[in-house]
């Protein structure tokens, strides 16, 4: 989105297909958050599978208005429905995690998506 907003004067973003943005810091804290907790003996471990993305949710149009707006990128982002913008796989317009079962078994607080994007842009500023 940062590469396109600046490219192009006009991007159609599909607005009517919702989920939780994922900052990789984030995930991977949590990851060694969870094992530090399993080797200290975590009496509550429950085995399965256990879902993880940042809190909140947004279309791909509010993710990409954010990064433009987080990025001070003029760029006119137009939304679009899911059917205007064909893709390979079918795709839910709803995919956001029930993250309960991460959060009560291990006591971990979730940043917010639109958190985790701020530093993740900053991160990227101060790389280039």
């Amino acid at each position: 989105m940062i590469r396109l907003g600046r490219e192009k004067s006009e991007l159609r973003v599909v607005a009517d297909q919702v989920g939780s943005p994922t900052y990789a810091v984030d995930l991977a804290s949590t990851i060694l958050e969870i094992i530090s907790q399993i080797e200290s003996g975590n009496k509550h471990f429950i085995p399965g599978i256990y879902h993880y993305s940042n809190e909140g949710i947004c279309s791909w149009y509010d993710f990409a208005i954010n990064i433009h707006q987080l990025m001070n990128i003029d760029c006119h982002v137009v939304p679009i429905e899911l059917k205007e913008y064909p893709t390979a796989a079918p795709r839910p317009l709803y995919s956001a995690f029930n993250k309960n079962k991460i959060k009560n078994t291990y006591k971990i607080q979730i940043p917010y998506w639109r958190f985790s994007l701020e530093k993740c842009l900053k991160a990227i500023k101060t790389e280039n």
